[in-house]
């Protein structure tokens, strides 16, 4: 009779690796720059996606929290990313990223920005002010196209409060699934000093 050897049971083990808030952050950043990349390069759907700026959408959801040196970075990294990889003004687009999760952060310290009917509600405005500073850059660089009237940067300013609102409703639960606990503010922070990291 011949004996069966014995079974060996799968047993498969998951690393499970545990990010910090900082490394968390940089992989949302990088995942929203690649992200952005592709779909305004998509045929069909790309002109809708050249007016949502994904790098906006995590400075305003990094910077509703009451830390303004991490809301502030994550903006200046996003906005200097997005620099490199659309090459319109170097720099523009970090400084007025990081102006808005700076200011962000430090009016969070006073009144509480952190819930999510309020996000919704500060997204579009800063949609309106980042298209407002940017477009102020590029008319003080002289680089803004030949022909544009303030009609037409109204008009962008709104599609983009349009495009930012409609996926800041998509992206916004997923950043407080992903980030959420991460991020925010524990009871024991002082409201006042708020930590950078």
């Amino acid at each position: 009779m011949r004996q069966s050897l014995p079974q060996r049971r799968a047993s498969t083990t998951f690393i499970v690796l545990e990010l910090g808030p900082t490394a968390r952050v940089v992989i949302a950043l990088l995942l929203m720059v690649a992200l952005q990349t592709m779909l305004v390069r998509l045929p069909y759907l790309g002109p809708f996606f050249e007016y949502v700026d994904f790098i906006l959408i995590l400075t305003v959801f990094v910077g509703v929290q009451p830390r303004a040196l991490r809301a502030a970075l994550v903006g200046m990294t996003g906005g200097l990313l997005q620099d490199l990889v659309w090459g319109v003004l170097y720099g523009a687009s970090g400084f007025t990223k990081m102006l808005i999760g700076y200011a962000l952060a430090v009016v969070s310290v006073k009144f509480s920005l952190d819930s999510k009917a309020t996000r919704l509600l500060v997204l579009p405005l800063c949609s309106v002010v980042n298209t407002g500073l940017f477009a102020f850059f590029l008319y003080f660089f002289s680089m803004l196209p030949p022909g544009t009237t303030l009609r037409d940067v109204v008009r962008v300013g709104m599609f983009a409060l349009l495009g930012n609102g409609l996926a800041g409703i998509a992206l916004f639960p997923l950043g407080d699934r992903w980030l959420g606990k991460w991020i925010a503010v524990r009871s024991t922070d002082e409201p006042l000093a708020p930590r950078a990291f």
